[in-house]
């Protein structure tokens, strides 16, 4: 037993120092070359000359723009009705986006109408020659005037009369007074004067006088004051003569019929209601707020109930609509590149929400001369307009392809394949069909994908052009 296991163990140490040797041999032959190799030794492989059409492609960012936000509101002032839509809702040109109470425009509309009726009669009375009835109530209205005057001319002329018939007296009446009350002092004066006791009697004989011209004096000037109360005065001819006056211009004007300057107010005053008339119209029919483009609601900033003023600015618009009749791709092209960028650039474009295999068509429209700094980078807008059908996702970024030079039919080869010679010039290692190598001097021209066009003597389609690199070091 012992035996058998010991040449079990020398089996096993004459195969483990087998496999030993071959992982030696393995690593001599298989391993280490290949670490030699990228390890600064050399790796060779080979490309084909290819015949092709290249681009020359400058490759930034973009985003689907509308050609213009459109800020709509109502006309005209009221309170909100109904909000029809929502923001990311598609419009026509033509679709209902809202809607006013319609009352208050109503009862508006009808004073207007009802104004405009009133002006319409005046303008007709206006212009209409009078009437023979018209004329005759006038001459009639004119001379009822005139006997009023008569009459309150003559009443003035009786009252003046009596007045100075009542005041005729008042002064002979005052100098026999004031005689009256001299003699009385007269009386006065003698008595005391010869008479130390004497007592005034006012039954004297200068005593009666004096009471007497005093009543007569009373009687006279209250008879006058009267007189002067009964009159009331030019006031009443004054009235009747301006009654009369009034009455001569109407039938004047009956007669002569309305003059250039009346007819002209009356027209304006027409005119005015009709417009007035066709504003009101204009605010009913505005109470439903339409939309002037086909686009999609970008902004709602009005609800139902509440009320809005005419004709806001952008700040206060009830909706904002993204214009959607046409769109365009906007990007920003560095400093250094933006000289290479003109006008009609064909362009080629990815959508980042789509496939990328969809790919879509434009051509550069236009480039912006004030570039904009952000953060210490400068870039200048570049437009784009779009080719075809592109789906309508607005603020979508794309992956853009201005392809600013084209180079078509033409040999091209791996670029890792050209190699610099120690003059300076540029050529590639030719292998041919015998398996021997031959180098070929080249002029290098586009590049792009990896690949660079080619040209110079003894180039062909198909040839095979063998790539040597060093892996650490600079091809």
């Amino acid at each position: 037993m012992l035996k058998s296991l010991a040449r079990i163990g020398r089996w096993l140490l004459m195969a483990g120092g087998v496999f030993l040797c071959l992982g030696a041999v393995f690593f001599l032959v298989v391993v280490r070359p290949q670490l030699a190799a990228r390890l600064g030794g050399t790796a060779t492989n080979a490309a084909y000359i290819e015949r092709r059409t290249l681009d020359d492609v400058l490759n930034v960012s973009g985003t689907l723009r509308p050609i213009q936000t459109v800020n709509v509101n109502f006309d005209t002032a009221g309170k909100v009705a109904t909000v029809v839509v929502r923001a990311g809702d598609a419009v026509a040109v033509g679709d209902t986006l809202a809607t006013l109470d319609e009352a208050a425009l109503t009862r508006s509309l009808e004073q207007a109408r009802l104004s405009r009726t009133i002006q319409q009669a005046n303008y007709d009375t206006t212009i209409r020659p009078a009437t023979a009835d018209q004329i005759a109530r006038a001459k009639a209205t004119l001379a009822q005037a005139e006997a009023a005057l008569a009459q309150a001319q003559a009443q003035f002329d009786n009252q003046r009369n009596a007045i100075t018939t009542s005041c005729t007296n008042v002064g002979s009446l005052t100098q026999a007074l004031m005689t009256a009350e001299q003699a009385y002092k007269n009386y006065l004066t003698d008595g005391f004067q010869f008479d130390s006791e004497f007592r005034p009697d006012a039954n004297s004989p200068a005593g009666r006088a004096l009471k007497s011209a005093r009543d007569q004096m009373e009687v006279g000037q209250a008879t006058c004051d009267s007189a002067k109360r009964a009159q009331s005065g030019d006031a009443s001819v004054v009235s009747a003569q301006a009654g009369v006056e009034q009455a001569k211009v109407a039938l004047d004007t009956l007669l002569r019929g309305a003059t250039p300057e009346q007819i002209a107010i009356a027209e304006a005053q027409l005119a005015q209601a009709k417009l007035n008339v066709s504003a009101a119209e204009e605010n009913l029919t505005d109470a439903v707020l339409k939309s002037p483009v086909k686009g999609i609601i970008a902004a709602v900033n009005i609800t139902a109930g509440g009320t809005v003023g005419s004709s806001g600015g952008a700040a206060g618009a009830a909706f904002v609509i993204a214009d959607t009749s046409s769109i365009y791709l906007e990007t920003l092209v560095d400093e250094n590149d933006i000289s290479r960028v003109v006008g009609e650039l064909p362009v080629r474009f990815t959508l980042q929400g789509l496939p990328f295999d969809q790919v879509f068509n434009g051509t550069v429209e236009s480039k912006s001369a004030v570039g904009q700094n952000n953060q210490g980078v400068i870039a200048y807008p570049v437009r784009i307009a779009l080719k075809g059908d592109v789906p309508l996702f607005l603020n979508m970024s794309a992956d853009v392809e201005i392809i600013l030079a084209t180079r078509e039919n033409v040999l091209v080869v791996a670029t890792r394949a050209i190699r610099r010679g120690a003059d300076g010039g540029r050529f590639i290692l030719i292998e041919r069909s015998d398996g021997t190598t031959t180098e070929i001097s080249v002029e290098i021209g586009l590049s792009a994908d990896s690949v660079t066009e080619i040209s110079g003597e003894g180039l062909r389609e198909g040839q095979k052009v063998l790539i040597e690199g060093r892996t650490g070091a600079g091809n």
